[in-house]
């Protein structure tokens, strides 16, 4: 590291080690005061449980995972790295706590080597140190309207905001792995995907006068094109702008480029085994067709907005201003505010914004924009890069789109910086120290509401998802330890689940009125669940419906026994008459093995 860097490169490590600890801790304290009766999960319950289906067939000792949240015929062709690995720690520790630990333990690592990516770019130990803070803790004004569930506003006091947001919350309230502390805080998936990221990139930088990267890289392309392949189409793009500015700043080369290429072409032996999955696997089809719509661009622009204002002077700073960087200058100034404008509803089921023509002239314009701000700095091109190529790439259309933003406060967050470098450099310490301690606390109130939100949500036993808990009764925890030992192949049922609106309290829910057991079944028993998953389940709204009918419909006890009969049912997890009045007594059609007040375990009979 170098010399004038030497106070950045302890504070990273301080830094990084704080970062975990405040990641990990309240997570911990839930397992101490609950035990096995919390997962450690508040926010999008229903894909960790896709996850720890992943682990839990790993630690059975499969390498090839199949969908436990489909009853559908498989091949079982599902390969992930991640949660192999996971699933064989799991082994040993159980899932909830292989899950936090890998969580934290990566937190460390991707600051690590976030701090090593940011000294490649700035030589300066404020910048330095302001970047770091900015890239992890870095939001948009989603705070300022915050909502604790949903995306759509719907508290009185967002109103003011609502009309220009057509309703929409900010991305930063919302939507984790765009940011590096929601990230940290949620979801271990994302985090390993940012380190594979900034291995990834950095390699790209280092190799453009040695091959000693060139392993690295390529064997991180391999990751994470198995592990969340949408990081790599990202990466692509980025790179497409960076070969823009190395080709403007006279710094490209072929040789250079051929080491890129090497790098590249890591991704091809997971990409190959993805396609032959698909071609393969119909119930991965079906998967794979759920739409993931970007959000609404105001949505999105909010998101960032105060770190983007702060970018913008900072890919400005320090640079002799020609005419070719003012048009660039120019573009990324007017062009967001040309794309809020002309935006038009987007995010959910509504469906793509830009055809493709108008994506690719969109993203030629952000390239065209970093080709004119590029400068000898290699470092300082990459970042500009992949920052003016991640306000678009999530527009690109395809079913996956919205995935296409992960990290993007990365880059932001380290030209931000420089910006306010910039803007503080000539004032006194005082002045400088005030200003820029202001300054992070508007780029990081989102993220202090995220850390209130899981505490909320953890407090209230209620997941983002509504009908969801964080904690489980005596009844569920019996449930699931009597499936856990079965060998053969279980079809389990449960209710849908129904959440609790606090009445007379806008954007307020707590534990549900009925939870959706489905997939916890799957995650934690190795159980295949007829409706257990939006995503995950094919024709999921479908088979939602008939499980409901089977528990709270108005169908006749005949008419319940032939839905579970197509739903080709072994069990179901029913709850009690007695504990949720109006669910129908489904005792009669099998065994109980089971029994509690609240929720009884039920061996169907075969006719």
């Amino acid at each position: 590291m170098e010399p004038q860097l030497d106070t950045f490169w302890r504070f990273s490590k301080r830094f990084a080690l704080a970062l975990a600890i405040v990641a990990g801790l309240p997570t911990l304290i839930g397992f101490l005061l609950n035990g096995g009766h919390y997962l450690g999960i508040q926010y999008n319950f229903d894909d960790h449980m896709v996850y720890a289906a992943w682990m839990r067939q790993a630690a059975e000792g499969r390498v090839l995972f199949d969908n436990r949240f489909a009853v559908d015929t498989q091949p079982g062709l599902t390969f992930h790295a991640y949660f192999l690995i996971l699933g064989w720690i799991a082994k040993l520790t159980g899932i909830p706590l292989a899950m936090w630990l890998a969580r934290v333990v990566l937190t460390y690592v991707l600051v690590r080597l976030l701090a090593k990516f940011i000294a490649g770019i700035t030589q300066s130990d404020y910048a330095a140190k302001l970047a770091l803070s900015i890239a992890c803790f870095g939001g948009g004004i989603g705070f300022l309207v915050w909502h604790n569930f949903g995306i759509v506003m719907t508290r009185p006091t967002a109103q003011p905001i609502a009309e220009l947001m057509r309703s929409r919350l900010p991305v930063d309230v919302w939507q984790p792995e765009i940011f590096v502390f929601p990230s940290v805080l949620t979801n271990s998936l994302f985090v390993v995907s940012l380190c594979l990221m900034l291995v990834f990139l950095s390699a790209l930088l280092q190799s453009q006068h040695s091959w000693k990267p060139v392993i690295p890289g390529a064997l991180a392309m391999l990751a994470l094109m198995n592990i969340h392949s949408y990081d790599v189409l990202l990466l692509t793009l980025a790179a497409v702008a960076f070969v823009g500015t190395a080709i403007a700043s006279r710094t490209f080369t072929w040789a250079w480029t051929g080491r890129a290429a090497i790098m590249g072409a890591g991704a091809i032996p997971s990409a190959l085994w993805f396609l032959h999955v698909l071609a393969n696997d119909t119930v991965f089809q079906a998967r794979a067709a759920t739409p993931t719509y970007a959000p609404d661009f105001r949505a999105l622009f909010a998101g960032v907005l105060p770190v983007w204002i702060c970018a913008v002077i900072g890919m400005g700073r320090g640079q002799a201003m020609s005419l070719a960087r003012w048009i660039g200058l120019g573009i990324v100034t007017l062009g967001p505010l040309l794309l809020f404008g002309l935006s038009t509803p987007t995010g959910g089921d509504q469906g793509y914004w830009m055809g493709m023509v108008a994506w690719v002239t969109v993203f030629g314009c952000s390239v065209v924009a970093a080709t004119l701000l590029a400068t000898d700095r290699l470092g300082w091109n990459l970042v500009v890069s992949w920052a003016l190529v991640g306000m678009v790439a999530p527009y690109f259309p395809a079913l996956f789109q919205r995935k296409l933003a992960m990290g993007w406060m990365i880059p932001l967050g380290i030209l931000a910086a420089l910006g306010i470098e910039a803007m503080v450099q000539h004032r006194d310490q005082l002045k400088r120290n005030m200003a820029t301690l202001v300054l992070i606390l508007l780029m990081g109130g989102s993220s202090v509401r995220w850390l209130a939100r899981e505490q909320l949500l953890f407090r209230t036993n209620v997941s983002n998802t509504t009908v969801h808990p964080v904690r489980y009764n005596d009844d569920v925890v019996r449930i699931v330890r009597a499936l856990k030992g079965r060998h053969e192949r279980l079809v389990v049922l449960a209710p849908p689940g129904i959440p609790a609106a606090i009445e007379g309290e806008v954007d307020s829910f707590g534990q549900p009125a009925m939870p959706d057991l489905n997939p916890l079944l799957s995650g934690l028993t190795g159980a295949y669940t007829y409706a257990g998953h939006w995503s995950e389940t094919p024709d999921y709204g479908r088979r939602r419906n008939l499980i409901t009918q089977v528990f709270l419909g108005p169908a006749s006890l005949d008419e319940r026994r032939a839905l579970i009969e197509e739903a080709g049912a072994d069990y179901l997890v029913a709850p009690t008459p007695e504990a949720y009045p109006g669910v129908a007594d489904l005792r009669s059609l099998g065994e109980i093995e089971v029994s509690g007040p609240t929720f009884e375990l039920i061996r169907l009979r075969r006719p």
